[in-house]
């Protein structure tokens, strides 16, 4: 046994603190020159040194010591063509803030230099998820999305919200503000912000972080009203298929009384005239006693003496 440690069954000295476990961390390769491709590897290096820096405090080790360089990150035909053509260097004189300073500069300027129509691009990119309930998350992603546009189009020197100390930072945030405004959803807190940045909040016009906080505070009103009326719609609903159900169950109990068939109705028919006989004309020179359009036997002035005349043989 050794002095001072234990040891297994196997020989092994077991060891009184678990060894920590780390995931391998590896720099992202710069390969491309493209812009997009520009701005995804900077996001990557970004948390490439995140975590880097985050192990060092729980290693002790040193953070220039472990992190890997921008150039030895680099991939070895993009490294010479990018000294040669961008830089005008020789690869071994190129350092890591001059490749680094070189990324930066392009991932921050306009592709082509051309200014597009920043106006229809939020319009058709920038959309707030109202399939989201939590109002916190909601406001938050619509941020994140519209600081994603922005640094995935190279807009961050026309309305990015970095370096406050420069002269056109204070009309680079307006610019933000007035974005974010004119893409809410839904319409209804649309127009709220709208008058509220008008007349009575102006700060939230050149700040987006007061405008942040606007806006999350009616959005949360405007979506408890909505959980409210929904509410209150079902329970009416519910109340109504109640009133509608008990006069049809009062119907079903009580069984309607047979309807009786109405009382056949006889026709009347003149004597002397039979079923299958037609009624005989009135004689042309009327009748005999009246001279009305009809016979003796019908007369309403004829007397029993005057048919008995009638009938007499002459």
């Amino acid at each position: 046994m050794m002095p001072g440690f234990a040891v297994d069954s196997d020989g092994d000295v077991e060891m009184s603190i678990p060894q920590p476990i780390f995931e391998i961390i590896r720099a992202p390769e710069l390969s491309s020159w493209d812009h997009a491709a520009l701005i995804e590897w900077h996001h990557e290096w970004e948390r490439y040194v995140e975590k880097i820096r985050h192990r060092c405090t729980t290693t002790s080790d040193t953070y220039e010591n472990v992190v890997a360089t921008v150039k030895g990150s680099e991939n070895r035909k993009t490294l010479k063509n990018l000294a040669t053509y961008v830089l005008k260097k020789s690869v071994d004189s190129m350092t890591d803030a001059g490749i680094m300073s070189a990324v930066q500069a392009r991932c921050h300027t306009l592709k082509n230099e051309f200014v597009p129509d920043v106006t229809s691009l939020f319009r058709q990119t920038l959309k707030m998820d109202l399939s989201i309930d939590d109002c916190d998350a909601r406001i938050f992603r619509y941020y994140e999305d519209f600081n994603g546009i922005v640094e995935d189009n190279g807009l961050q020197k026309l309305i990015g919200a970095d370096n406050e100390a420069d002269a056109d930072y204070k009309s680079r945030v307006k610019s933000r503000c007035r974005l974010l405004v004119e893409n809410l959803q839904p319409p209804v807190l649309k127009a709220q912000i709208s008058r509220l940045i008008g007349l009575e909040r102006r700060d939230c016009k050149s700040n987006d972080v007061a405008l942040f906080d606007l806006i999350l505070e009616h959005a949360k009103v405007q979506q408890r009203f909505y959980r409210m009326s929904q509410d209150y719609a079902t329970k009416t609903d519910a109340k109504s298929m109640k009133s509608d159900r008990k006069p049809q169950r009062a119907t079903n109990d009580k069984s309607p009384a047979p309807r009786q068939a109405p009382p056949a109705t006889t026709v009347l028919k003149p004597r002397g005239v039979s079923a299958g006989q037609p009624p005989r004309l009135p004689p042309h020179d009327g009748g005999l006693v009246c001279k009305g359009p009809h016979w003796l036997k019908d007369c309403p002035t004829a007397t029993d003496s005057h048919r008995e005349e009638a009938r007499a043989p002459t």
